[in-house]
């Protein structure tokens, strides 16, 4: 076929200005894509800023861990010092430093509820405890600590932290405590209260 039959042919597929807005239109997203696309220098300097900022990053990380682990091991060994102040500023950093659970420093708290001989301390332990509410083990443990406890300052104490709680498993050693003539008044007055807020 010759050029001048196949251009007859194809006349209406050759329009000037259907071609030229064809041609405009692939014209300008080829335009875009080069305009757009990055230098292999910009590629090869946001890779190196972004190996950079994660090397820093693991640093950050790493630092903090160690920072954590190093605080962590000071606080226990406050937390198991002779000395009932410096317990109880273990308990106190701990109260104003940790605000993510950490099963070790509350196993030594525990410990601490149960067998420390020093009133304060343990009124602070129950305090710093009570961050974490929903941890079963600091629950069970406040409960066995109201059955067992017979200081009247720390029981109170315990009373009210188990009625914020709202522990309906207190009831029964919160009735021991009512029907337990060696416990002081005030003691029996608080167990009563807690007794009808719990039933209401």
């Amino acid at each position: 076929m010759s050029l001048k039959t196949y251009i007859q042919n194809h006349s209406t597929e050759i329009d000037d200005e259907k071609m030229s807005i064809q041609a405009e239109a692939i014209f300008e997203n080829r335009l875009k894509a080069e305009l757009h696309k990055p230098s292999k220098g910009k590629l090869m300097y946001l890779k190196y800023i972004s190996i950079a900022a994660c090397v820093g990053l693991l640093i950050t990380l790493s630092i903090q861990s160690i920072n954590y682990k190093k605080d962590k091991a000071e606080l226990i060994t406050n937390l198991s010092n002779d000395s009932a102040g410096t317990r109880l500023e273990g308990v106190y950093h701990f109260d104003d430093a940790y605000n993510k659970e950490d099963h070790q420093i509350i196993d030594t708290l525990v410990k601490i509820l149960h067998n420390d001989t020093n009133d304060n301390v343990k009124i602070a332990t129950v305090d710093a405890l009570l961050k974490f509410p929903d941890n079963e083990t600091i629950r069970t443990n406040l409960l066995i600590a109201l059955g067992t406890e017979t200081s009247p300052l720390v029981q109170i104490k315990l009373i009210k932290s188990l009625i914020l709680l709202r522990e309906n498993r207190a009831q029964k050693p919160l009735k021991e405590i009512i029907e337990n003539e060696q416990n002081i008044p005030i003691v029996i007055s608080n167990a009563t209260l807690a007794m009808n807020k719990l039933n209401l």
